[in-house]
């Protein structure tokens, strides 16, 4: 059994004398989803699972303690057969083998041996190797770290300046911001561990409309009159929609956060929690920010961010 990360490739070898061809049965979160039959080359066949798996992924916001760690069951089941596609001598199945998915990636740097997660001590919450984490005042959150092989939350107190892991492993230090001048954007995100992770903008943030449509130019003359109404629209639009933008602005930050500013930039899931007149909202968002400019202390002194973010559906309501 193995951790492995969904967003980069884990291949599956098959090596023997005699087998020309293979079938693996993937069951995914408990269901059968694939059966795959492939002929081998050398007597070997490989077979990759993490792209199939990570369809199934299906995070959430998770509260206000992050309290899902969400993950994909996988296990699988290969046969070898002697003959090509199938056929031959059914040379019996292989014990069932099973693995969980987190929804992370290794970087290509670290080759297809970067695809799995020490079982026993990894810091899951990305705080650039520092174990500092940002919070506002009287404002409680979690950070995660790996324990026997499953992820272990650590719950931060509302008061908390720091907080050591029930592992034992990690003890991380909390900075309290307190922001009098504006209300602090919390942004939950899948960080490239597939932990979630909150990270807060406690600088100016801004919220704007864009739309789109559709438009056609159609006749408004009356053939029973040979006039036509000057208040009827010739041209018409149609399949109008809207969404809201918001530009955030992250706190004065140190140098090794430029990592979690990436991880963010690369997150498939990302969150924002905000204060309306009807109290606090969450909305999925994209993020539009698609470049990074690492700054670092010695060519640009303060180091600071702003980010776009889209909120991830329409106004109007057109699901159907």
């Amino acid at each position: 059994m193995a951790n492995i990360y969904l967003r980069t490739p884990f291949f599956v070898t098959i090596t023997t004398a005699s087998h020309l061809s293979a079938q693996m049965a993937l069951t995914i979160d408990g269901t059968l989803r694939y059966t795959i039959l492939k002929n081998a080359t050398s007597n070997r066949t490989v077979f990759e699972i993490s792209s199939l798996a990570k369809d199934y992924y299906n995070p959430d916001f998770g509260g206000n303690t992050g309290s899902n760690y969400d993950t994909v069951a996988i296990s699988y089941v290969i046969t070898t057969f002697t003959g090509l596609d199938g056929t031959g001598t059914n040379q019996g199945p292989q014990a069932a083998v099973t693995h969980t998915g987190f929804y992370g990636y290794s970087y290509f740097s670290q080759g297809t041996a970067g695809n799995d997660i020490d079982s026993d001590d990894e810091e899951l919450t990305n705080t650039g190797e520092t174990r500092v984490l940002y919070l506002p005042d009287n404002t409680a959150s979690f950070a995660w770290d790996m324990k026997s092989g499953s992820p272990n939350k650590t719950t931060i107190s509302s008061s908390a300046t720091s907080v050591t892991a029930a592992s034992g492993n990690y003890t991380w230090t909390i900075n309290r911001i307190c922001s009098s001048k504006y209300t602090p954007v919390q942004m939950r995100f899948i960080n490239r561990k597939g932990a979630p992770q909150d990270f807060y903008f406690f600088l100016k943030n801004v919220e704007n409309m864009t739309t789109k449509s559709e438009t056609f130019k159609r006749n408004i003359f009356n053939q029973s009159s040979s006039n036509y109404d000057v208040e009827d629209h010739q041209t018409t639009v149609f399949n109008k929609s809207g969404r809201k933008r918001y530009t955030l602005n992250t706190d004065y930050l140190i140098e090794a956060y430029n990592e979690v500013i990436e991880d963010i930039l690369l997150s498939e899931y990302v969150w924002i929690k905000y204060n309306t007149t009807d109290g606090n909202k969450v909305r999925p968002v994209i993020v539009n920010t698609s470049s990074l400019l690492k700054k670092t202390s010695v060519n640009d002194k303060l180091i600071q961010y702003t980010l776009e973010v889209e909120e991830a559906n329409d106004i109007i309501n057109n699901i159907v």
